[in-house]
């Protein structure tokens, strides 16, 4: 179906803008100059409209925030509870995510700071993996947090490269950074998530124990 329209049109005004070219617009700044940049003015400029005509479709930046946070994700599948066992679901939804936020840089930012406003549908998938898997609600709600902030928040993470003079580095320190030409961002990105994960599997072990 297509994008719903926002706004109304009337009569000398430019064709009304739909949701969906408001977002690929505020995508392209965060895309070309960063989240910081994004703003109504930036928006309009974008969008080859008026600063005023722009308020007709947001009422304000952080109306656009959501909007653009909301939109990001809204085609993430939940994998359905007979897709297999939890850890497969859960993998399956946290790479899901990860493909859009690949696809558009810059938005992991804002989602680490508005998902929890603006996509409730997949924090609740989140949960009900974690609940089948057998994990406590306590467990449930650390579990998510932990997701959430790797997820979204290694992003913020930028590995500096490798010192010029080596050996002024701490010994330990200098074998690891031998290491790093290695390693591409599917490995850490595996790592860490396969990491999370088995940490939940010995979780689930050990209440199953109980």
């Amino acid at each position: 179906m297509p994008a719903e329209p926002v706004g109304k049109k009337s009569r000398g005004r430019p064709a009304t803008l739909t949701e969906d070219q408001i977002v690929d617009a505020a995508l392209r700044v965060i895309r070309s100059d960063g989240l910081d940049a994004l703003s109504m003015r930036r928006l309009s400029k974008e969008l080859g409209r008026s600063q005023m005509a722009a308020y007709s479709y947001v009422a304000d930046k952080q109306e656009l925030l959501d909007l653009v946070a909301r939109k990001t994700l809204a085609d993430v599948a939940i994998p359905t509870a007979d897709s297999g066992p939890w850890e497969m679901r859960l993998r399956k939804l946290i790479d899901g995510i990860d493909t859009h936020l690949r696809r558009h840089p810059g938005i992991a930012g804002l989602l680490l700071q508005r998902m929890l406003q603006t996509d409730r549908r997949l924090v609740n998938a989140f949960m009900e993996i974690m609940v089948d898997a057998g994990l406590s609600e306590r467990q449930v709600l650390l579990a998510y947090s932990m997701i959430h902030t790797y997820l979204f928040g290694r992003y913020q993470v930028t590995l500096v490269s490798r010192p010029a003079d080596d050996g002024e580095l701490p010994e330990t320190l200098a074998r690891m950074v031998t290491h790093l030409d290695e390693l591409h961002g599917a490995d850490y990105y595996n790592f860490g998530i396969e990491t999370l994960i088995d940490g939940l599997r010995v979780r689930v072990a050990e209440n199953n124990s109980r």
